[in-house]
Parts: structure tokens; C-alpha cells; sequence
């Protein structure tokens, strides 16, 4: 981001987290100095009205020149032709700008990657905080979608995200039986010895696998031994539920990059995630729902609806941070196995490509970011 772009939330999140120096200490390190933080800690942080008089005086031009019309020459012919192709043209200029606004969104949604496969990668923060990010690949005939895995975790770009190198993880994925994988581990050293590394380490694996259609990941080292974690005692397995029941918050590694993440908590239901949202005070996660508006969720049908106490301009907002208030929401009721969300009190029927008078797509990943060929 330029710093053009730069807003007041960044700029106020910037300045909070100065001076911040920048050290060579390898992740093992700066894990070890956080781990005092405690394994779980809660990281919550109009339509234009056409005025009567000119509706009445289209009304009375049209009736005077109705007898002309129907006696349109040629010449006014080709006039109305081109008219309409003119219309058409406006026409694919908005198909345009709606795929335009769609490149715009912050997650991954389903009409945009067509026959790609969808990866997820747990990256982790410098204050230890795992992210969640997603991208797609076009697979060979001959490619399996561990394949895809294996290769990508290669060419994320943690440093440009403001991430800690720890993609790839040090191990190998493989099938295993039905719908389980299998993680190997060269060594479990690089994960054990404190809470911090290991809170990590597992949801990393987490939100790289839990959503893509696998039950249960399960731990080894190369010895075929299970792992001994200093909190989390013996890990024979990660579960991997379809849908995880998580709350979704505004996370910035560095007072600039913004990021939408779960706090990985399980929610009984949608309602309580979304006033969990509105109740962030984590240093590290921050609530995209603006203070002192109110939403409430009713749970009925195929699809949840989600009203705003207060009507929302979101015209008037920061564009990020609209954007954010809208697909944090999203994702929440995606992670309750939501496809479909209709929203209520919001001031535009269209904005960015989203259509308000309709059910609204939730996405089917988070953060999503476009890695170079």
C-alpha cells in the first residue's frame, strides 16, 4: 500500500506500535520471548428520486411528440439503432466494473475461481499470531491437490506479508485412509518447548487443511512416533470440522497490512459469534464493526439475515474498511456453513459489486493473495 493510501487507523495503529526495532533473531527465538502470553489467549481484538414536476413535464413532451414518432424517417432509425447499441455498451461496461470490483474483495469467493483449486496457508505473524491466506492453481490432469500444496508452500511470500519465514513446515504431507492426511514431521524440535511455537505450529495446519474436505490430520515423526508437545501433551491428530464456528477480526502485523482472522474460538451459534465481534479488546485483534453500531443475526432458512441496527452508508466509509465490516461478517457466517447471506439497513442496493437487495455469496477463504509466476 502507498502511503497515499494510508488512512487514520493506520496511521494511529502505526504510531502505537513505534519504536519497533528490527532484529536477525531466528522465529525460535521470538516465539520463546512470547510465550508468556498464555497458549489461548482471546486475540479479540439512494436511489435519485426523479422529481414530479420533471416526471410530469417528461410526460407531457412525450405525448406531444408520439404522432412524430410513429413516423420515424430512416435517418432516425439508425439514430435509435445506435442509441441502443450504446446502451448495450453501457451494459458491458457495468459486467465490467462488477468483475473490476470483484478483483477488489479481500477474500476468495467461489465465482471467482471457476475450475482453480483453493489453497490455504497458516502464516505466522512476528508477534506470533497465525494468518490465514489463501490462493488458487490450475492443476494438471496428472496433479493431485497435495501436489498443489507441496509446491505453493515454496512460493509464498512471508517477508512481503510482513510474515515470519515458516511455510513450508518442516515435514511432508501425504493421503491417508478415506478422508484423513497425514502430516510427517522431520523432527518435532522446531515445535515443542513452548506454548507460543506449538500454538503456531498447530494452526498452521489448521487453516491450511480444516474446510478442504479432510476429517482428521494426523501427526508422526519419521520415526513413526507421536509427537510430545509441551502443551498439548501427546498430538496424535488435529480435527478438521467441516465448519469451525469462528468470529472473524481486523489483525495488522505492522500498523499498515490489514488482515481478517478468526480468533479461533468456537461460537455456539452465528448470533453470539457476531456480538463477539463487536466486543474485540485484544491488543492484536481489532473489531471491523464500527463502535456504537449495532447488528443483530436471525438464523432461519437457507440463509441467515443480518441487520444493522442503524442504516450503514457505506459510501461514506473508508472503502477498506467497508469492505472489512462486510466480509468479516461473511466469513463468520461462512464458518457456520453459510453459502448464502442477506443483509439488512444498508443505505446502497449496490456497492463494489456486492447486490444488497439479494442474498449475498459468502467466501470459501480468507485474505486471499496473488502469487507471482
Amino acid at each position: 500500500m502507498k502511503q497515499s493510501d494510508w488512512n487514520d487507523r493506520d496511521i494511529e495503529k502505526l504510531v502505537k506500535k513505534l519504536p519497533k526495532i528490527k532484529d536477525e533473531r531466528k522465529p525460535e527465538s521470538i516465539y520463546a520471548s512470547i510465550s508468556q502470553q498464555g497458549e489461548k489467549q482471546r486475540l479479540l481484538k439512494g436511489k435519485k428520486i426523479i422529481p414530479g414536476l420533471v416526471a410530469v413535464a417528461a410526460i407531457l413532451i412525450f405525448t406531444l411528440l408520439s404522432p412524430a414518432l410513429l413516423q420515424q424517417s430512416p435517418l432516425e432509425e439508425s439514430r435509435s439503432d445506435q442509441g441502443a447499441s450504446m446502451m448495450d455498451e453501457s451494459k458491458d461496461l457495468q459486467a465490467d466494473k462488477a468483475v473490476a470490483d470483484k478483483e477488489n474483495r479481500l477474500s476468495l469467493y467461489e465465482s471467482m475461481v471457476e475450475d482453480a483449486e483453493v489453497y490455504t496457508f497458516g502464516l505466522i505473524s512476528p508477534e506470533g499470531v497465525p494468518v490465514p491466506v489463501s490462493v488458487t492453481k490450475h492443476l494438471s490432469d496428472e496433479d493431485e491437490w497435495l501436489d498443489g500444496y507441496t509446491e505453493l508452500a515454496k512460493l509464498i511470500p512471508e517477508e512481503q506479508l510482513s510474515m515470519e519465514e515458516f511455510v513450508p513446515l518442516e515435514g511432508t504431507v501425504s493421503k491417508g485412509y478415506g478422508d484423513d492426511i497425514n502430516f510427517t514431521l522431520n523432527g518435532d524440535e522446531a515445535y515443542t518447548g513452548n506454548s507460543a511455537m506449538e500454538y503456531a505450529f498447530y494452526y498452521s495446519l489448521f487453516y491450511s487443511f480444516q474446510g478442504r474436505g479432510f476429517d482428521q490430520l494426523h501427526l508422526k515423526d519419521k520415526d513413526g512416533n507421536y509427537p510430545q508437545f509441551s502443551g498439548y501433551g501427546v498430538l496424535k491428530k488435529i480435527d478438521l470440522p467441516k465448519n469451525a464456528k469462528q468470529a472473524f477480526f481486523v489483525y495488522s502485523p505492522n500498523g499498515l497490512d490489514h488482515f481478517l482472522v478468526p480468533d479461533n474460538l468456537e461460537y455456539e451459534d452465528l448470533d453470539s459469534a457476531v456480538t463477539a465481534m463487536n466486543e474485540a479488546d485484544s491488543e492484536f485483534y481489532e473489531s471491523a464493526i464500527p463502535e456504537g453500531l449495532n447488528v443483530r443475526v436471525v438464523e432461519k432458512g437457507t440463509y441467515p439475515t443480518i441487520s444493522f441496527m442503524n442504516e450503514v452508508h457505506l459510501e461514506n466509509m473508508d472503502e477498506t474498511e467497508a469492505l472489512e465490516l462486510i466480509e468479516s461478517l461473511l466469513l463468520t457466517a461462512r464458518s457456520f456453513g453459510y453459502k448464502q447471506v442477506m443483509f439488512e439497513n444498508i443505505s446502497e442496493e449496490e456497492w463494489d459489486g456486492f447486490a444488497f437487495d439479494a442474498p449475498i455469496e459468502t467466501p470459501i477463504a480468507p485474505n486471499r493473495i496473488t502469487l507471482q509466476e
